[in-house]
């Protein structure tokens, strides 16, 4: 694979709102669904008793479980924001994503920085709608707009991380 660079990355909010859902831990997720799932059993056996006091008690957290993950998510977006510019002086950070041979690169212009990750370290790659984002097996996640590289682009890159067996995926968000 020749060299490939995607231009013109940034981290704010609009963008890291898109992605944040991915920044949580796993057992975080599962503790949620483990949460709601109970609720909604509760709630099944509760409607067959006719407990009134318990069916509204169900009903109540099955609300707040999904609105508390929806507020949870755009407070650490707004908590990344304000460390990035507590640090960098800015609102909003510009990088390029450079794929060499053996490795990718994030160049920030802000702090100019070069940040390398081996693609050995590359756990997985998630892509939704308007994102690609890339999660190392120590939970660094860097990530760019797909509006910011070709569709030939992301098509090589698709091949080229199939042929290194790093699981790209899908995503329905």
């Amino acid at each position: 694979m020749e060299t490939l660079t995607v231009k013109n990355n940034k981290i704010d909010y609009s963008t890291l709102k898109k992605v944040i859902f991915y920044f949580f831990p796993t057992y975080y997720i599962l503790l949620l669904v483990t949460i709601f799932c109970g609720a909604l059993i509760a709630l099944f056996i509760n409607l067959s008793t006719r407990d009134i006091v318990y069916i509204i008690g169900c009903i109540i957290i099955l609300l707040m479980v999904p609105t508390g993950l929806l507020f949870n998510e755009k407070k650490i977006a707004k908590k990344c924001i304000n460390q990035l510019n507590d640090l960098y002086h800015t609102d909003v950070i510009f990088y390029d994503l450079v794929f060499d041979e053996d490795k990718l690169t994030s160049i920030e212009y802000s702090s100019k920085n070069e940040v390398p990750m081996k693609y050995k370290n590359i756990k997985k790659i998630i892509e939704t709608k308007d994102i690609v984002l890339f999660i190392s097996n120590a939970g660094f996640r860097i990530y760019f707009e797909k509006k910011n590289a070709s569709i030939e682009e992301i098509e090589r890159l698709h091949a080229f991380f199939d042929k290194q067996n790093i699981k790209w995926r899908r995503s329905i968000l």
